[in-house]
């Protein structure tokens, strides 16, 4: 899993975008995710488990860098999720749906982009990004 969430944005706006991207993934993997119900320390103690895979954020320059990133990930058909910058200006569904339908797609402001799949295909679609620092 890996999430490309932009530098530029403030960075509680950051760290918005990486969670949504990282819920949403999971969430479509429901079974797949994770390896068991839990880990247990030498005592007993419980504790979930978390994802079986690795989640990596790289960071994008600019979000046209993830408007060419999307489209990269459109033709490959994986699994995603594109967080715009209504998933922060709008609380409800409906006013996020109404104001995106009055945008063409090549005005959307991208904030990231999480992806999930094959280790292959996520390296030749992120290798331009950094890893976050």
């Amino acid at each position: 899993m890996v999430t490309v969430a932009r530098k530029d944005i403030e960075p509680w706006q950051i760290m918005n975008t990486v969670a949504h991207c990282a819920a949403h993934l999971g969430n479509k993997l429901k079974d797949g995710f994770d390896s068991g119900e839990h880990f247990f320390t030498k005592d007993k103690v419980p504790h979930p488990r978390n994802s079986q895979y690795p989640i990596i954020v790289l960071s994008a320059k600019s979000a046209q860098e993830l408007a060419d990133l999307l489209a990269q990930i459109r033709k490959e058909n994986a699994m995603h999720i594109a967080f715009m910058r209504e998933n922060i200006d709008f609380e409800d569904d409906v006013e996020l749906n109404a104001s995106l339908g009055n945008k063409e797609a090549k005005d959307v402001e991208y904030l990231g982009i999480g992806i999930f799949g094959e280790n292959a295909l996520l390296k030749t679609l992120t290798k331009k990004f950094a890893l976050w620092k």
